[in-house]
């Protein structure tokens, strides 16, 4: 009877437990609404952390805000604890439109062990790629001359006696061979003695000076050499210093990518050893006429098709859009992956990010350190600074207009059109290679190689133009 009571007792525990269980790993959701009327040409200002954010547009003017928080890991009672310390606000007038968040959570009052780290520190530690390359301008590249002693000078010739030269073409016709004899005979007459003996002395300084100059070629010779040889070293140096910068900025992007494959979903424990999953989304209507300002960190951002002048500064953060466009748009992510269907205007700029996915670009100023980028197809006209990473550009159209590319320790990759249009590449310590069809003049100066010619018409008034330092540039 005994054993049949603790097993009744055990079964009753069991049975309890397994609702408790079963209600602490259900989600808990709660969502937050706010509306407000606007003009058409407000402003939407964002400035979240650890928050996901979506936007639509609509045909009114309205802006539409919800708010969603999931918990997963608590039951019902402690949810409403964390739902009431979300520093979630919306707020705004007709002109302006204020959504933010707060890092993360107050905890005071609630019985959380706020000893672990929460993500919202979470920092990549980007390696020192600043190196002291040995400088190739400190090899002497002035021009290397015979440094030689005069030649030495011809005796002064004795003029007094040009008189005894006069040749006389009318004796000559007469007399022939014999006045030409006469005649010789008193010019040898005149250069005997002390001007043939200074003839002689100068023919054997003219020897030593031969000789000189001949052993000063042999020293310009090795010099030469020596030059060539320093300046293959300086190059080797500075090629495996500029090697190791890239695959340190290369391993911290694969850092912040590998942390970017995780969903925006955070975990930290409580007491008694709770694992507790919270991920929140804001989810936004606005008139595609509203101008937008962003300030996110850590999250997602998926931008509407027909936004235009966006502001933006994104921080381990994900966007992703159809279209940017806007004369205005200025947009700066770091450790953030980009990926637009459609660039049509704007700046973007980039740090540390391991994918920079173009499409299409119309209009594009960009600016990319650390980073790899590739854009489908140029439509008509690009600026791109870059430097430490990589450039992969699939087309540029016949319609381009212009396209003006400075890299620094830069992997790039272009395919050229074949209209008409005017090309320049400079290339300082970098490899770089052409397609055949470009009509060019290449002058190789040490380590610069310049390259200038056009493509079908030398007076096109389209133009490509590339600056590389340090680079390998490969053009098809």
């Amino acid at each position: 009877m005994k054993h049949l009571k603790t097993k009744q007792f055990s079964c009753f525990w069991i049975a309890v437990l397994s609702v408790v269980f079963a209600a602490i790993g259900q989600t808990q959701t709660k969502r937050y609404t706010e509306n407000f009327k606007i003009n058409g040409d407000a402003v939407i200002e964002i400035n979240t952390s650890h928050t996901d954010i979506e936007f639509e547009t609509w045909d009114r003017n309205e802006v539409a805000v919800e708010a969603i928080i999931e918990i997963e890991g608590v039951s019902k009672e402690e949810a409403q604890k964390y739902f009431e310390n979300w520093d979630f606000e919306a707020v705004g007038n007709s002109s302006k439109v204020s959504i933010s968040t707060k890092s993360g959570f107050n905890f005071r009052g609630l019985n959380i062990d706020t000893d672990f780290v929460f993500p919202q520190n979470f920092k990549i530690e980007i390696p020192d790629i600043d190196f002291e390359f040995p400088e190739i301008n400190d090899i002497e590249f002035a021009p290397m001359v015979l440094e030689l002693s005069e030649i030495p000078p011809l005796p002064p010739i004795p003029f007094h006696s040009f008189k005894s030269f006069n040749f006389d073409y009318e004796a000559y016709k007469k007399d022939g061979d014999a006045y030409l004899k006469k005649w010789r005979k008193e010019f040898n007459k005149e250069f005997d003695g002390e001007f043939k003996k200074e003839l002689e002395e100068w023919k054997k300084e003219i020897e030593k000076y031969k000789g000189e100059r001949e052993k000063r070629k042999v020293e310009l010779k090795k010099r030469l050499e020596e030059r060539k040889t320093e300046l293959a070293k300086v190059k080797k140096d500075r090629k495996r210093h500029i090697e190791e910068a890239r695959k340190k900025a290369a391993e911290a992007r694969e850092k912040v990518k590998e942390q970017l494959k995780k969903a925006n979903v955070y975990y930290f424990s409580g007491d008694e050893d709770k694992n507790i999953k919270i991920k929140k989304t804001i989810k936004i209507k606005m008139p595609k006429s509203a101008k937008l300002k962003m300030d996110v960190r850590h999250g997602e951002v998926k931008l509407a098709q027909n936004l235009k002048n966006i502001k933006a500064t994104l921080s381990h953060t994900r966007l992703l859009a159809d279209n940017i466009d806007g004369e205005y748009t200025d947009i700066e992510a770091s450790y953030s992956p980009v990926i637009v269907q459609n660039w049509n205007y704007g700046r973007l700029k980039v740090n540390f990010v391991k994918e920079v996915e173009l499409k299409n670009v119309k209009s594009l100023k960009l600016t990319s350190n650390s980073s790899d980028v590739y854009i489908g197809t140029i439509i008509d006209n690009s600026i791109i600074n870059g430097s430490f990473g990589k450039l992969e550009v699939s087309k540029i159209g016949e319609g381009f207009s212009s396209l003006d590319v400075s890299l620094e320790n830069t992997d790039a990759r272009l395919v050229l059109p074949k209209t008409a249009y005017s090309f320049y590449c400079n290339g300082a310590n970098s490899d770089i290679v052409y397609p055949e069809f470009l009509v060019v003049k290449v002058t190789d100066d040490y380590s610069n190689k310049l390259i200038k010619g056009y493509s079908k018409s030398k007076n096109a008034d389209k133009s490509i133009y590339i600056n590389a330092k340090y680079s390998d540039i490969v053009m098809q």
